[in-house]
C-alpha cells in the first residue's frame, strides 16, 4: 500500500466533507434537505454501489471464502464488544449512558464513511466486503444496538432489518458466485448511480456536523474516551486477533479499516428516537469523524503497511 495514495484519498474525502459543512453552514442545504439527500444516498445510491461492485467485475471469491468472511465480520463485533464493555463500565459518569457509550465504541460508520474509504483503498473488492459487513451491521444495530441505547425493554421491529442496502448486499452474494450479467446499459446506469455514494455520503456527514453547536463538542470528557477506544484500541485489537485467522490481505484490511471508522451516525438518530443522551451522541459523531482523518492513515500505515 502506498501511504501517499491513501493520504490523498483521505484528503479528497475530507474536502468533500468540508463542502458539506460549508453548504450546511450557509443553509444551502437545510436539515430537511439533508434528510432528503440522506435517503437518496442510503436507499438509492448505496445499494447501487453494492451491486455495481459485483456486476461485470472480476471479483474472485468462493462460497467458502464468503462464509468465512461473514464469520470473521461477526467475530470483529465480538472483539469490539469485549474491548468496549469493561472500559465503559469502569468509566465514571451516569450509568444510564453506558449503553449509548458502548454503542458508540462498537458500531462504526461502515456505511457513509466505510464505503468511500474502503473503495479508495481496496477498490471494488473493498465495496463488496464492506457490503457483506453491513449485513451484520444492520442486523446487530437494529437489535442489540437499539437495546443498548434504549434499554432491554425495547421491542425490536423486524421491518427495520429489511432495508435497501441490506437487500442489495444479500443479492450481491449470488451475483458474485454465478457471474450473473445484466444488459450493459443497466450495469452502467447502476454504476453511475452508485458513483453518487462517495460525494453524497461525505456531503451528508459534513452538513450534519454543521448543524451541531461546536462549542458543546469538546466539553464532554467521555468523548475523549470514546475516541481513543473507537479509533485506536478497537482497530488495533481487531488487527491483532484477526491476523491470526485471516491470511487474505483484503479481508483483513477491510475489517481493520471498518473498525477504525468513526462512530456510526446512527448513534445520534437512535439517541433522538429512544430518548438517549443526544448531546453525547452528536459530540461523539462529530469528534471521531474529525479525528479519523488522522487516525485512519496511521492505522493503515502501521498495521496494514506490510500488506
Amino acid at each position: 500500500m502506498d501511504i501517499h495514495v491513501i493520504l490523498n484519498q483521505m484528503v479528497i474525502l475530507f474536502l468533500l466533507l468540508a463542502v458539506g459543512f460549508t453548504v450546511g453552514k450557509l443553509k444551502v442545504l437545510t436539515p430537511e434537505g439533508n434528510k432528503a439527500l440522506t435517503k437518496v444516498v442510503l436507499f438509492i445510491a448505496l445499494p447501487c454501489t453494492i451491486l455495481s461492485s459485483v456486476l461485470g467485475s472480476e471479483i474472485d471469491i468462493t462460497a467458502i471464502d464468503t462464509a468465512f468472511y461473514l464469520l470473521m465480520a461477526l467475530f470483529s463485533f465480538v472483539i469490539a464488544f469485549v474491548v468496549a464493555i469493561p472500559i465503559v463500565k469502569l468509566s465514571r459518569g451516569n450509568k444510564e449512558n453506558h449503553g449509548l457509550l458502548t454503542y458508540m465504541c462498537v458500531y462504526s460508520n461502515s456505511g457513509f464513511m466505510g464505503f468511500p474509504v474502503a473503495i479508495a483503498i481496496f477498490g471494488a473488492i473493498g465495496a463488496f466486503y464492506t457490503a457483506l459487513f453491513n449485513i451484520w451491521f444492520n442486523v446487530l444495530s437494529f437489535s442489540v444496538g437499539i437495546m443498548l441505547v434504549a434499554g432491554k425493554g425495547r421491542r425490536i421491529d423486524p421491518k427495520l432489518l429489511l432495508n435497501p442496502p441490506l437487500i442489495a448486499a444479500i443479492l450481491a452474494i449470488p451475483i458474485a458466485f454465478t457471474g450473473f450479467e445484466i444488459p450493459g446499459i443497466l450495469t452502467e446506469t447502476i454504476r453511475l448511480t452508485g458513483n453518487i455514494t462517495t460525494p453524497g455520503a461525505m456531503i451528508v456527514i459534513g452538513s450534519s456536523l454543521s448543524f451541531i453547536p461546536i462549542k458543546n463538542m469538546f466539553s464532554e470528557w467521555r468523548i475523549a474516551l470514546v475516541s481513543v477506544v473507537k479509533l485506536l484500541l478497537v482497530p488495533f485489537v481487531t488487527w491483532l486477533i484477526l491476523r491470526q485467522f485471516i491470511s487474505n490481505e483484503y479481508m483483513l484490511g477491510v475489517l481493520v479499516v471498518i473498525a477504525a471508522m468513526p462512530t456510526a451516525a446512527q448513534s445520534s438518530m437512535f439517541a433522538i428516537e429512544y430518548d438517549g443522551n443526544e448531546r453525547i451522541a452528536s459530540a461523539g459523531v462529530f469528534v471521531t469523524t474529525l479525528l479519523c482523518g488522522i487516525t485512519v492513515p496511521l492505522i493503515v500505515y502501521f498495521l496494514l503497511g506490510a500488506m
